[in-house]
């Protein structure tokens, strides 16, 4: 049976509070029109133009010290980075690539790229010199902006200017103010090329138009909820699609960013919430997984009243995560859906709407999600198939940077097929099944790694699970659970049976995984998702193929040796 919340801390009125009729009267081009952001645009100039002395910036060193920036301030930094870029011979419509520790420099930098109407290509500051070749190459960059920290990763790599920043400047700045300008471009002109690794093949260069600020403006105002009063932190990387939507949606909105330059901490995260009020948060599972592993007694120990919505999206949630939040928080946390072809989440729950614990939530206003088979024709409720968009909203990605026909192979019948798995309720709501190609098949039946996955974690020992399908003289294939223990329990024989029993009880004899291995850790994207087909090539020794998004790559080592 289906667990639905319904009661929750609400201190403001939301801004949507009927979903339906908000649905069938929604217009992007009103929207455009509301922003003035049609035709000849500059995303820039919609973000922080106008914005004066409000606050836009709340950034946290590694070490703690604090600064407070303006919307005046990050055009004026901006306006002198984009000087910068031009004297280095930067125009509109040339990608430039950003490699940065997630100091202020790396926010300027993203406003004076928009500012001279050129393409952001936002890089993790953990890849090696190929996958920055690679990135480098394809997209046809001639600038790279480059922390101080990182530019020894450049030096291999021919062909392109690097611009090294330090926490607050960059090479070649001068102290007078030129003057504050943003060049136009067509509102379906690229913005940004992020790339994505798949299972197989080079990583996909996606890349999304100028329009995408429409989309980020609508995505604030009713996904998060956001309000003037609000402080909002994305917790992930800016490199990250959601990362990178979490620095221009609050802008768009015309509220404050917190960023935190450091890495993963409980205490830490907690202090930050406190000190700044933080209402709004938007993170990723595996975080909340962890703020869980170091136990509740701890963060009772900070003011954290603050927070009135808290959203958690980049895998999926399963129903032990949401309740963290009202264990921690006091407030549930709300699954969403997107994708790097999507720009940002574009199926969520709403802080005006029940919680089916376990959903996604239903599509945003203007976004049209159907469940689909493999020809791209819809079907009913409650039949599973594959996850589709019309692609009609304006997060929708354009295209793969310099691949044509390998973006419209994603197409059937009009629709975007995500490649991931899921059904649609009688009520709308949209339930994750994984991806297509996790699925196990276990002696005939089709087993999802999520739903096992979804139970075992709220087993009062696990931490995190990853469950993947090896293969079976006898069944075809039978099921593996990798799992990470919460630090007061012991890996034991008996503690597997139990885990074991567990699973058999509450979804059946088929489900239950055959092989239990207790691990340290789990193989992570560098946006906080379980890399399963990184599991499944250890198990079967194959080649891994791409890990330039692997966040701790000396785990393949650990998880081999074990």
């Amino acid at each position: 049976m289906v667990e639905i919340i319904k009661d929750k801390k609400i201190v403001v009125k939301p801004n949507l509070t009927d979903y339906d009729e908000v649905r069938r009267n929604f217009s992007w081009d009103r929207v455009r029109k509301e922003l003035n952001y049609y035709g000849e645009v500059n995303a820039g100039e919609l973000a922080i133009h106008n914005k004066n002395d409000k606050l836009a910036l709340l950034w946290v060193s590694e070490e703690g010290s604090i600064r407070k920036l303006t919307f005046n301030d990050l055009e004026k930094k901006g306006t002198i980075f984009r000087d910068v870029l031009e004297n280095n011979g930067v125009k509109r419509g040339d990608r430039v690539v950003i490699m940065s520790k997630r100091t202020p420099s790396l926010y300027f930098s993203f406003i004076a790229i928009a500012m001279i109407g050129g393409v952001i290509v936002p890089i993790f500051s953990t890849f090696g010199e190929e996958a920055i070749r690679y990135r480098v190459e394809n997209s046809g960059a001639k600038v790279a902006i480059v922390h101080e920290e990182l530019t020894d990763k450049f030096k291999n790599i021919s062909g392109i200017k690097v611009l090294r920043t330090t926490d607050d400047g960059i090479e070649g700045e001068s102290n007078r103010l030129g003057n504050i300008s943003y060049e136009k471009r067509s509102i379906n002109d690229p913005f940004l090329i992020l790339y994505t690794s798949g299972t197989t093949g080079k990583p996909k260069g996606i890349w999304h138009a100028q329009d995408i600020l429409t989309f980020y403006y609508i995505s604030g105002k009713y996904h998060f909820d956001m309000h003037p009063q609000d402080i909002f932190w994305h917790t992930g990387d800016p490199a990250w699609v959601a990362g990178f939507a979490g620095v221009w949606t609050p802008w768009v909105n015309s509220i404050p960013l917190v960023s935190y330059e450091g890495r993963f901490k409980a205490e830490t995260w907690y202090s930050i919430i406190e000190e700044f009020k933080v209402s709004v948060i938007s993170t990723a599972p595996t975080a909340l997984r962890l703020l869980k592993k170091e136990g509740l007694e701890l963060s009772k120990k900070y003011d954290l009243s603050s927070v009135r919505f808290i959203h958690a999206g980049g895998e999926y949630v399963d129903p032990d995560t949401v309740k963290i939040g009202l264990q921690i928080f006091g407030v549930p946390v709300h699954d969403g859906y997107g994708q790097t072809e999507t720009a940002t989440y574009v199926i969520a729950n709403f802080i005006s709407m029940p919680i089916k614990v376990g959903s996604m939530g239903k599509p945003l206003p203007g976004v049209e999600a159907v469940i689909v088979d493999e020809n791209g024709n819809p079907l009913p409720p409650n039949t599973r198939g594959i996850l589709a968009f019309k692609p009609d909203f304006p997060a929708m990605a354009r295209g793969i940077w310099g691949d044509e026909e390998r973006w419209k192979s994603n197409f059937k019948n009009g629709y975007y097929l995500t490649g991931d798995l899921a059904y649609m309720d009688e009520d709308g709501y949209f339930w994750y099944l994984g991806r297509a190609d996790d699925v196990i098949k276990v002696s005939g039946y089709r087993v999802s790694p999520i739903e096992i996955e979804s139970v075992i974690s709220t087993h009062p020992a696990v931490a995190e699970v990853g469950v993947i399908g090896i293969e079976d003289p006898v069944r075809g294939h039978k099921i593996k659970a990798y799992i990470v223990l919460k630090k007061e329990y012991e890996p034991t024989e008996e503690l597997k049976q139990q885990i074991q029993n567990y699973v058999k009880e509450k979804l059946a004899s088929h489900m239950v995984p055959r092989e239990i291995e207790f691990v340290k850790e789990l193989p992570h994207t560098l946006s906080g998702k379980i890399m399963r087909r990184v599991l499944k090539s250890i198990e079967s020794g194959s080649n891994i193929g791409d890990i330039s998004t692997l966040e701790n790559p000396e785990i393949i080592k650990k998880l081999e040796k074990q």
